[in-house]
């Protein structure tokens, strides 16, 4: 059926009705409506014209409705709320919450502390973390912002460098004191569940001349894991900088050999077919470096 502007009322009459049955008077109805109650007169008498019947039987104290009234106040109001709950679904909410996507390490040691500086500050708004170690994880269409690892960023994401990749062996003070006589204590590894992604053995590949290489080797449940039994004092883990940065400025981890930079990086990117969303422009901000372009 075709529809034009003449086959239906303005929407504000509808609104002014459907408050006006709901609190059973002009005058219940204004403070509603943040309006007079000759306002609510004015739209009122606007819909009967447009009707061509009365709508209220305006007596000395009351309005009370008439049968056209009452028949029409269920259909006005059902169409009302079906229309405000199809509006809200379509409409960009600036409120709505925050998708962002990170690896568990990256999650785990440096966007979390991020995030609650994030949550207790004037921009703050809701945010959501996928966490997974799975790169496919991370390309979700339904993602605003995520940290990707790697030379570039993905296909179809763009974004800014968070910071190069720099690795170390650390250990805890105590244990960095006494290294050398306790050979036997483990260098933690973890499972590659990214083929980037650079364990003991490739460390070994890459400084062959270490100290470290000839002790054994444990595995871990995770990089987390590895980097939690390094703090506990069970052991030597591959810590990456700066995504460690807390903990080794803290000192309660501190490196016990050189460090090894690859070509690698971590970037905050977002998808290049969704323009970011204010309140995703705000975090982008917040995480950013401050020397970085937003």
């Amino acid at each position: 059926m075709t529809q034009d502007r003449r086959s239906l009322p303005p929407l504000e009459t509808l609104v002014f009705f459907s408050t006006v049955m709901k609190r059973g008077g002009f005058s219940a109805a204004a403070p509603d409506l943040m309006v007079t109650q000759a306002a609510v007169s004015k739209r009122i008498r606007q819909l009967e014209d447009w009707l061509g019947t009365p709508l209220f039987d305006r007596g000395a104290r009351h309005a009370v409705p008439t049968e056209t009234a009452r028949r029409l106040a269920e259909p006005v109001r059902l169409a009302l709320d079906y229309l405000t709950t199809s509006l809200d679904t379509a409409r960009v909410s600036e409120t709505r919450t925050l998708q962002i996507a990170a690896n568990g390490a990256v999650s785990m040691f440096w966007l979390y502390p991020r995030l609650q500086a994030f949550a207790t500050s004037p921009d703050a708004c809701n945010v959501s973390v996928l966490t997974a170690d799975d790169p496919n994880a991370l390309t979700a269409d339904t993602l605003d912002l995520a940290i990707h690892y790697g030379e570039a960023p993905p296909q179809g994401w763009t974004g800014t460098p968070l910071f190069d990749e720099t690795i170390v062996p650390a250990a805890t003070p105590a244990v960095a004191a006494t290294l050398a006589h306790h050979p036997h204590l483990p260098l933690l590894d973890y499972p590659r569940l990214a083929p980037d992604w650079i364990n003991w053995r490739i460390w070994h590949d890459r400084r062959a001349d270490s100290p470290l290489a000839d002790r054994p080797v444990e595995t871990c449940r995770s990089y987390g894991h590895s980097i939690g039994r390094a703090l506990a004092g069970d052991g030597i883990a591959l810590a990456s900088l700066p995504m460690l940065d807390t903990l080794v400025t803290s000192g309660r981890l501190v490196p016990v050999g050189d460090d090894l930079t690859t070509t690698r990086r971590y970037w905050l990117n977002h998808r290049l077919a969704a323009p970011l969303q204010p309140n995703a422009i705000t975090l982008q901000r917040a995480l950013l470096p401050p020397s970085s372009p937003s």
